[in-house]
C-alpha cells in the first residue's frame, strides 16, 4: 500500500482500507481509516477503526456514510 501511495502520489492521510481477513491487517493498520466488514474475523475487528456491514448488506456505503465521504 505505501508503493501504492508513493506511485500515484496519494498521501496516506486521505485514504481508506477495507478488510476481511487475517491478510488485510497491515493494510487497515497503515491507511489513514481501517473499515472491517462485520464478517471479518475479532482479529481484524479489534485493530480497525469502524466495523461496517457484510458488502451485500451495503457495508462499504454505510462506512463512507459514517465518515461524511458519501451524502444520503
Amino acid at each position: 500500500m505505501e508503493y501504492f501511495c508513493e506511485h500515484f502520489k496519494i498521501d496516506v492521510s486521505e485514504t481508506m482500507a477495507f478488510g476481511d481477513g487475517g491478510n488485510d491487517i497491515s493494510m487497515l493498520k497503515f491507511m489513514k481509516i481501517g473499515v472491517a466488514m462485520v464478517n471479518a474475523g475479532e482479529n481484524v475487528k479489534e485493530i480497525a477503526d469502524f466495523v461496517t456491514e457484510e458488502v451485500d448488506n451495503h457495508g462499504v456505503q454505510a462506512a463512507l456514510l459514517h465518515f461524511g465521504l458519501l451524502s444520503q
